[in-house]
């Protein structure tokens, strides 16, 4: 089993991420999804784990990937900002066509989950400039041999 924090959106500002540290548990990896890719060693360092990032719409001055997928116990995830994208439709189908059961994504700063078509959508909303009543968010994917499961932890 594989525990593996998803966040998305700091934008420079990680002090959010202390109320959430006990609540992530010990992760086995980080997602962080763009804006401010800088702000992913320091929550990776927060959260003693390594981290996979993508860059995102805030993120020009870096050069890493827009999109990345990775696989963790057979299940392929896709990794994305979400800025390029026009909807989570548009998502949804960039998952299927590359095999992926789980799209990780961001840009919307609001926190969403829904499976269509037996793939997870994920959006882990924004860990300091929200914008839902929700506020500060982020999530944490489970992955086992079997399945994929998700939750979003609200502030």
């Amino acid at each position: 089993m594989a525990r593996i924090a998803v966040i998305s959106d700091s934008h420079g500002r990680i002090d959010n991420l202390d109320f959430f540290t006990e609540r992530i548990g010990q992760a086995d990896s980080l997602f962080f999804l763009g804006d401010i890719v800088e702000d992913a060693s320091k929550i990776a360092n927060r959260l003693n784990t390594g981290f996979v990032a993508v860059r995102g719409n805030c993120d020009y001055r870096f050069d890493i990937s827009t999109e990345r997928i990775v696989t963790w116990h057979k299940h392929r995830i896709l990794l994305v900002h979400g800025h390029l994208f026009s909807s989570p439709l548009a998502l949804f189908y960039k998952a299927k066509a590359e095999n992926c059961s789980v799209v990780c994504f961001g840009h919307t700063h609001v926190p969403c989950m829904e499976s269509k078509d037996g793939i997870l959508l994920l959006n882990p909303g924004s860990l300091s400039r929200p914008r839902s009543a929700d506020g500060p968010s982020c999530a944490v994917l489970t992955v086992t041999e079997e399945c994929v499961n998700a939750e979003v932890l609200l502030r």
